[in-house]
């Protein structure tokens, strides 16, 4: 199950307080890419946009990233 975006781990993800080598090419990508415009852009509506693009990315594919979600968040 992915948590909701108030999990305190998906900012950690974008703001790099919290480092995880994705086991998925696509999810490294796109934090990767998130990372960069939360690092560009450091305002709070920035880090907000990015939550909701990674959440639904995962709740989209949360099958394929299974063992990443039970690493990431337990």
């Amino acid at each position: 199950m992915v948590p909701p975006k108030t999990h305190p781990k998906w900012a950690a993800l974008l703001q790099g307080r919290f480092d995880y080598k994705f086991n998925n090419a696509a999810a490294s990508m796109l934090i990767y890419q998130l990372k960069t415009d939360v690092k560009k852009d450091g305002s709070a509506a920035s880090l907000e946009k990015a939550i909701d693009t990674m959440h639904a990315f995962f709740t989209k594919y949360a099958r394929m990233l299974t063992a990443d979600i039970g690493i990431i968040f337990n």
